[in-house]
């Protein structure tokens, strides 16, 4: 039997260094300090506690640029979150011939206990902060008006990063590391993956709408150097 071209792990603190090294050799990859790497790895139960929902380790764009618009959302954008509120990280990496050649990160948000606004329009940028109206009760409550809060699932779960060097990319790497993280996202109970992608790259794109992500909202101008637009996907998971 032949062994497989690459194998997938829980990241370990011992890879600490090529995790760095292979983000820093991606461009467009997040770029995030070695400490938010570190706290992740510092959890050894797969899917505990690892970084306080605003802790200043992770730069934040609202967790990817979803923007909420009720009292629940004060638990999602606080930088005051209590330690019982903690969002939770994994971290996975591939590994061929004992190198590392991709890692992808999940996160967990806090439970949100009421509805919540997760509708963006089409010229919500990065600068707004208020970028959704808030119908008044007799639009909620009318006839044939579809409203745009929605309760929250019970846990919302984001697919933060995904790298793959680029002498393995187009091997599946991406999509296997992908479905980690959607799996680990099940054993927590979420029952819908959020994420954020540059609208110019489309293999990423085409990879998350093959798992079944579908296009929820666009960020104009979003991003920078390059400039590009982002596009919000989400999946509901069974």
């Amino acid at each position: 039997m032949t062994s497989p071209p690459f194998h997938l792990r829980r990241a370990i603190a011992s890879d600490l260094e090529a995790i760095l090294s292979l983000e820093r050799a991606t461009n467009l990859a997040p770029h995030w300090p070695p400490s938010a790497y570190a706290d992740i790895l510092d959890s050894n139960d797969l899917g505990a506690p690892s970084i306080a929902l605003g802790a200043p380790s992770i730069p934040r764009s609202l967790r990817n640029g979803w923007e909420t618009a009720s009292q629940s959302s004060d638990w999602i954008d606080s930088d005051e979150l209590p330690q019982a509120n903690a969002i939770q990280r994994c971290l996975f990496v591939a590994e061929k011939n004992g190198s590392l050649i991709g890692f992808a990160v999940g996160l967990l948000h806090p439970a949100t206990p009421g509805p919540v606004n997760l509708k963006q329009t089409d010229d919500c940028s990065s600068e707004k902060k208020n970028c959704h109206s808030d119908p008044e009760p007799e639009q909620r409550e009318g006839q044939g008006e579809e409203s745009p809060h929605l309760f929250v699932p019970d846990r919302i779960a984001e697919l933060e990063s995904v790298v793959v060097s680029d002498s393995y990319r187009r091997a599946g790497i991406g999509r296997a590391l992908c479905r980690a993280v959607l799996d680990w996202s099940r054993t927590q109970d979420a029952t819908e993956v959020v994420l954020e992608v540059r609208a110019a790259s489309s293999a990423a794109i085409a990879l998350y709408a093959a798992l079944g992500f579908t296009l929820a909202a666009r960020r104009p101008r979003y991003y920078r150097d390059p400039n590009d637009d982002a596009l919000l996907m989400r999946l509901q998971l069974e």
